[in-house]
């Protein structure tokens, strides 16, 4: 696996990670109502989840590839028009408010918040799913590939909630800004559209 297909693999899952969803909404909230140390944590558990899910995928997209190698180009649409129809459901988006709170939360809890958010996201196996075959030789992959590719999703989708944690206070009064809420989800709905068809077309 050469250095372009791992900054090629670590762009599309920051546009992934970037996109408003769950995950990143909850680290915002715990943001703004407990600090930035909280959302670390929820942070952290997230990023779990979302390695659960890409060795999951790895290994069952491994074991299946001599037998979907005939109809990948179905699982590769199928994949894309999710993709496309989530990007349109992100632009229709009216978002999400917050309400401030001063109560604590357990480093445990919060781990254990941050990886159900993570694992309870649908639209994050369908992601894996469909992108994994197009940076990942599924017919000759090795134990270094698998660490490689964990350890870049892991890295980007900590560092893109890490970056809504340091911006969640900061952003609070545009958060409950109907138009900001209105701008941000049009240019994500738009960016998940254009990756859905670039998945299609590879």
């Amino acid at each position: 696996m050469d250095l372009l297909t791992l900054l090629s693999l670590t762009f599309a899952t920051f546009v992934y990670a970037i996109s408003p969803g769950p995950g990143l909404f909850a680290v915002l909230a715990i943001s703004t109502r407990h600090g930035p140390i909280p959302a670390m944590w929820l942070s952290f558990g997230h990023t779990i989840g979302d390695i659960i899910y890409v060795a999951i995928a790895m290994l069952a997209l491994n074991a299946l590839a001599g037998l979907i190698s005939d109809s990948m180009l179905y699982v590769k649409i199928f994949g894309a028009s999710y993709l496309i129809f989530i990007g349109y459901q992100q632009y229709r988006s009216k978002g999400i408010s917050f309400e401030q709170s001063n109560k604590k939360s357990s480093t445990l809890k919060l781990l254990i918040a941050g990886f159900v958010v993570g694992v309870t996201n649908p639209k994050t196996i369908i992601f894996y799913l469909s992108f994994l075959p197009i940076f990942v030789d599924l017919n000759h992959l090795t134990t270094l590939t698998v660490i490689k590719v964990i350890a870049v999703i892991g890295v980007t989708v900590f560092c893109v909630l890490s970056l809504a944690n340091i911006l969640g206070i900061r952003l609070r009064r545009h958060i409950e800004n109907p138009v900001f809420i209105k701008r941000i989800n049009e240019v994500t709905g738009i960016t998940m559209i254009l990756v859905g068809i670039f998945v299609g077309l590879y």
